[in-house]
């Protein structure tokens, strides 16, 4: 008999089934073949033969450890053979004992793999005769339950009530969609990449619709139209190398695929990750600097089309400055005042636009509708070539019957 070996259902049930004499068995969960082969030992032999512990909880069976209906079926009968199904809240590990024979497994989470696919993938120890020390922890010992370390608590009908609920509330996935998507997601991912507030250069002053057209000069007149640009697209305050900036992290990182969103390879995330740090940083240095040159630069241009409105405006003071039988509002001398005034209503100050600044990165999954999406896997795979080995992991992945 071999020390290393492999635990899954069939040898779980093998052992189990080998019990004539006494049967210990310890688990998060249980799957419906090995709930059936505790099921007839517990009909088999004397209750107090039999021991079977597991984490009765809702989340071993999200992650894969057993199912629903084989933990029912066992508390049920259990239950009618005299013998409570005892818990142990945490218990990630398995353990067999089967007369004189005991084996200690790592029990799969089917949400994360499906299990051993060949005789070498070794998930256990046969042990033989269990050790005196793990006899008496188990409450099999001389002096019973007062040495027991697990197993401690009864499963009671409120209790699996309990699970039946949250697992009403919150289902298991099937699990070959979920470790397809877990392996397919290990290579790449969406990506949000976004710079808010820094491209000055597009920052544009409503100007009042009766003052359109009134500037004098050309060079203002570009700028104006139904609104004046804050500053210039070849000022310094622009932003726009930032922008640049921001081109070149995409261009390196980033891959669009049309008709979808942008991704990246999780393998480039965290040279992506650190170039986005020092991105953020270099947008707050621009910011901290940018309050009083901003200002400066807001204040000439208003006060450049302020020149550039004020002789037409003065000549031909517009509509809304005047009442409905043509009497002016506003007193000849006034009219630069008033002018500057609503310009700078409309200009605002440079605290309001730098507050705005700021650079976001969200992350996001693919999902698997997405993956069973032939359009969308071809253009993942014109943009990534180097996933056609993981595609084929994809397609070939386990579906559980």
């Amino acid at each position: 008999m071999k020390a290393f070996t492999v635990a899954d259902d069939a040898s779980l049930v093998a052992l189990i089934q080998r019990a004539t004499q006494r049967l210990v068995f310890l688990a998060p969960a249980v799957s419906q073949p090995v709930a059936d082969a505790l099921i007839e030992r517990l009909q088999a032999l004397r209750p107090e033969s039999v021991s079977i512990t597991l984490d009765v909880d809702g989340e071993v069976i999200r992650l894969g450890y057993g199912n629903q209906e084989a933990m029912e079926r066992l508390y049920e009968a259990a239950r009618i053979a005299g013998k409570p199904l005892t818990l142990h809240k945490g218990i990630r590990f398995g353990l067999v004992i089967a007369d004189e024979t005991m084996l200690v497994f790592a029990p799969i989470p089917l949400l994360i793999e499906a299990g051993p696919t060949n005789l070498e993938a070794h998930n256990a120890v046969m042990v033989g005769p269990p050790p005196p020390s793990v006899i008496v922890e188990l409450g099999l010992g001389p002096k019973g339950v007062i040495d027991q370390t697990v197993g401690l608590d009864i499963a009671s009908a409120t209790t699996i009530e309990q699970v039946k609920k949250d697992l009403a509330q919150n289902p298991p996935q099937k699990f070959d969609i979920a470790r397809t998507v877990r392996v397919f997601n290990t290579h790449f991912e969406f990506v949000e990449f976004a710079m808010l507030g820094a491209r000055l250069d597009r920052k544009k002053a409503r100007i009042p619709n009766d003052l359109i057209g009134l500037a004098g000069d050309q060079e203002t007149q570009a700028l104006l139209e139904a609104f004046f640009h804050l500053v210039g697209n070849s000022d310094a305050l622009s932003g726009k190398p930032l922008q640049d900036d921001k081109e070149k992290i995409i261009k390196r990182f980033l891959k669009v695929l049309p008709g979808y969103r942008t991704a990246i390879l999780r393998a480039d995330k965290p040279a992506f990750e650190k170039a986005v740090q020092n991105f953020r940083a270099a947008v707050l240095q621009f910011q901290k600097g940018l309050k009083e040159e901003l200002q400066r630069a807001m204040d000439c241009n208003r006060k450049r089309l302020l020149q550039a409105l004020l002789p037409s405006v003065q000549a031909n003071p517009p509509a809304s400055w005047r009442m409905a039988d043509g009497t002016l509002l506003v007193e000849k001398d006034q009219v630069e005042a008033r002018l500057n005034e609503e310009l700078a209503q409309a200009f605002g100050t440079a605290d309001q636009l730098i507050g705005k600044m700021e650079v976001n990165v969200v992350f996001k999954g693919v999902t698997y509708e997405s993956l069973k999406d032939p359009a969308f896997v071809a253009v993942a795979k014109k943009a990534f070539p180097s996933l056609e080995k993981l595609l084929e992991e994809f397609e070939a992945a386990r579906v559980l019957p």
